[in-house]
């Protein structure tokens, strides 16, 4: 298979285990894969205090420069749906028939960035009133 081009999203209280098991496990596939992050060089804690550095800024990743999009649950996806440049990745990725992987608490930004809406989706329980209300 040839190599892919991964971005993984990354904020102030990610879960841990949801950003860095793909970042690894695709890293060890040889894939290219970087986080990104509201500020480039900024590292992040998680909700348990673990940090993760983005390698890039929202302000300078594209739907074009990744082949797949990974958000992360926790309460980061809370922070990223209130933020346009955020709301805007996620819709333009979509439109371009890329691959989204949103995990548990991530469907927050699905719904913010006005995706979901006609689509099947998993979710953690806490927030499945909000993704059946997004349609």
């Amino acid at each position: 298979m040839a190599a892919k081009r991964i971005a993984v999203l990354v904020e102030f209280n990610y879960e841990e285990l949801e950003a860095w098991y793909p970042v690894l496990r695709f890293r060890e596939e040889g894939w290219q894969t970087f986080t990104v992050g509201p500020v480039a060089g900024t590292s992040y804690l998680s909700k348990r205090g673990y940090p993760i550095k983005a390698e890039k800024s929202i302000d300078e990743v594209t739907e074009n420069d990744f082949d797949a999009l990974v958000i992360p649950g926790g309460f980061a996806p809370d922070y990223w749906r209130r933020d346009k440049r955020f709301c805007d990745l996620v819709r333009n990725t979509f439109e371009a028939g890329k691959v989204v992987a949103a995990i548990c608490h991530a469907q927050w930004l699905l719904i913010s960035a006005k995706v979901i809406k006609g689509k099947r989706a998993t979710c953690f329980c806490a927030i499945k009133d909000d993704v059946e209300n997004a349609g």
